[in-house]
């Protein structure tokens, strides 16, 4: 079980990915002007952004009480320790199980079916995807460096998108007409990455609307996209920029990409790569991107591994048992990267 689970082709490939973004990233290296750049970062702003991180995820637990709430009614500070959980299993074990180690830690805690804790998940990534898709749209549409042909794209990016989640919402409040809607339209691509995505997030939707507390998850969730922009304007702090925010909403679009991309625990390699790559495009020199990506890194790898760990431990969770029932519901679905 544990090869299957742990040491399959898909990991092997994420490590090689993740090679290859260190590369990428690194492949011109000045040890010298890297630990210049490094001395003269902001311990103090370091340590704020970590802060800022660790609250980013409070928030994130507190959103997820009020999803969770029409299921059952579970404590914040289980939610934060579940949540806590989730990010130190993406930072430890390979291909990304620390959802499904989130569900299967509030599954177990709570009495709840661990599948029941997935759905509520795909409502976070619903919610994520929509703010995600926000973000980058205004980020192209207001840097002014932009290409003007992408700028005028992400105008009517933004337009199309609003018009779509429209529709999407007067299809939301009538089920029936949804379901029949993508069967019709789009059933031929039922076995597609981009359908299976797409069905993702109309379900999480879906779920969203049956919600009593749609108006605060919703309020939570501007809130969250606050905070995570807060988060890289620190960022920036570190080395004494202050980033406009058309920069900072950039920055937060790459590496919220990047993370998509297969790699190895924690992100590495790929993580670091699309920074790198965001930062000199807005003008940083490579070996200060280098540093700032390393840094930028490590304010959120840090402070949630340690934390995530502490309630991996407190909670007692069973590895073994987690890798068979990973197994199990990865077969059932018939794809081991989920």
């Amino acid at each position: 079980m544990k090869k299957k689970l742990f040491l399959n082709y898909k990991s092997l490939i994420g490590l090689l990915i993740s090679f290859l973004g260190l590369y990428l990233g690194f492949r011109k290296f000045d040890i010298e002007e890297f630990f210049d750049a490094m001395a003269s970062a902001n311990l103090l702003y370091f340590l704020a952004a970590m802060a800022i991180m660790v609250f980013l995820i409070f928030l994130r637990a507190w959103r997820w009480k009020y999803i969770l709430a029409p299921v059952k009614k579970i404590a914040l500070r289980r939610t934060f320790a579940t949540e806590m959980i989730g990010y130190f299993g993406n930072n430890v074990f390979p291909l990304r199980l620390g959802e499904l180690l989130r569900s299967y830690s509030l599954g177990k805690s709570e009495e709840i079916s661990s599948v029941t804790a997935f759905g509520t998940i795909v409502v976070e990534r619903s919610l994520d995807t929509l703010a995600f898709v926000v973000i980058m749209l205004i980020g192209a549409m207001t840097y002014e460096n932009m290409p003007d042909w992408v700028q005028q794209g992400a105008q009517i990016g933004i337009i199309g998108f609003g018009v779509l989640l429209i529709i999407l919402v007067v299809l939301i409040l009538n089920k029936k007409n949804l379901e029949a809607f993508i069967e019709n339209k789009f059933g031929k691509y039922s076995d597609t990455k981009i359908f299976q995505f797409l069905e993702n997030l109309i379900h999480g939707l879906v779920a969203l609307k049956r919600n009593p507390y749609t108006v605060v998850i919703l309020a939570q969730s501007l809130l969250i996209m606050v905070v995570n922009i807060f988060f890289f304007w620190v960022i920036g702090l570190i080395f004494g920029n202050y980033l406009a925010l058309s920069a900072v909403l950039l920055i937060y679009f790459v590496t919220s990409a990047v993370i998509a991309v297969p790699s190895s625990p924690g992100y590495v390699g790929t993580y670091h790569a699309g920074a790198i790559g965001i930062l000199q495009v807005l003008g940083f020199g490579l070996s200060e991107a280098q540093a700032l990506a390393v840094i930028m890194h490590a304010a959120g790898f840090i402070p949630l591994t340690i934390i995530g760990g502490i309630y991996f431990m407190k909670y007692h969770i069973n590895i073994n048992e987690f890798e068979k029932e990973s197994v199990v519901k990865k077969e059932q679905s018939g794809d081991l990267s989920k």
